[in-house]
């Protein structure tokens, strides 16, 4: 009897702080909001790449594109010269970034660089944005290569 009269008000206690007190916002935002959006989950499941895009965001997007580029030109041993994200947000005034390195092996299995990388010699192309499209430009010559560090030099590679 004693456990049943605390369940009662202990429950009514918490009804009353989430019906009428600033727990009501946040129980509004949090919690019932993750349980309406797991519910649609449910029942409308989404496949394993859209999982994998809402998740990781923009620099799946971005490394999935490339690695598609990379397929359908027939790349060979393609290492990938990354502009830097303070180029995007400095220059251009977009919020973009691109993914690092590592990121970008993980989920490609390609190498890539930045400017800064102690590898960047062995870049091979370019991966630029422009006017919201995806441009993979081919670097063939060291001189072309210095050309490109030296064009993105004043803009430091920030996460």
């Amino acid at each position: 009897m004693k456990r049943l009269l605390l369940t009662i008000i202990s429950t009514s206690i918490l009804l009353l702080l989430l019906a009428f007190s600033n727990y009501r916002n946040w129980f509004l935002d949090k919690p019932l909001d993750y349980w309406y959006s797991f519910c649609t989950e449910v029942r409308h499941p989404a496949s394993l790449e859209e999982v994998r895009r809402i998740r990781y965001g923009l620099p799946y997007t971005l490394s999935k594109k490339i690695q598609e580029a990379v397929k359908a030109g027939h790349l060979h041993d393609p290492v990938f010269l990354f502009e830097p994200n303070s180029f995007y947000h400095d220059s251009l005034h977009i919020d973009l970034h691109m993914p690092e390195p590592a990121v970008f092996y993980y989920f490609t299995g390609l190498q890539g660089v930045w400017m800064n990388s102690p590898t960047v010699q062995k870049a091979n192309y370019l991966v630029m944005i422009r006017k919201g499209e995806m441009k993979i430009e081919h670097i063939r010559t060291p001189r072309q290569l210095q050309e490109i560090l030296t064009r993105y030099r004043s803009f430091t590679p920030i996460l």
